[in-house]
């Protein structure tokens, strides 16, 4: 099972890859089209503010399952037991935020479904799309990750 899950986020974090590097050959096309030629192209602003959105959101899970989130710890606790349990709140606490996410997300990419994308001419729900989608890949992620952190022989047990 595991190997399916390494499989499965290493491909999201390759389709991340290739948003990130879209985004990068569509500015570069349209600073030579706007700045040297004079010919701006109108739809690729649109197409990199959407894929913005689309590179956090699904980069988001696979950074998670990796356990490569920025992390701030304002306290650890030296007893196990302490430790386990604030890690298992915070897991927690950041599920409840990607079910709001998830659910707010769908409602609002709902309403979206009837707006167009003004150069692009598609439905502005693929500009929203991510939100839930992203949020529920998160919560997968934070479910199902491997986290060398956790294991409680890191962390020194105080007598």
């Amino acid at each position: 099972m595991r190997r399916y899950l390494d499989h499965a986020f290493a491909t999201l974090g390759a389709m991340v890859v290739a948003i990130f590097a879209a985004i990068m050959v569509l500015i570069f096309l349209q600073v030579i089209n706007r700045f040297f030629l004079g010919l701006p192209l109108f739809w690729t602003e649109e197409v990199v503010r959407m894929l913005l959105v689309w590179l956090v959101l699904m980069g988001t899970p696979v950074v998670v399952y990796k356990c490569d989130e920025i992390k701030v710890e304002l306290f650890q606790f030296k007893c196990i037991r302490f430790e386990m349990m604030r890690r298992a709140v915070v897991s927690i606490i950041s599920i409840i935020f990607c079910l709001f996410l998830a659910y707010w997300g769908y409602l609002f990419m709902e309403r979206a479904m009837g707006a167009m994308q003004p150069s692009l001419g598609i439905s502005r729900a693929w500009l929203y799309a991510p939100i839930p989608l992203g949020s529920v890949l998160t919560i997968i992620a934070l479910i199902v990750r491997r986290d060398e952190a956790r294991d409680p022989l890191d962390i020194e047990e105080v007598v």
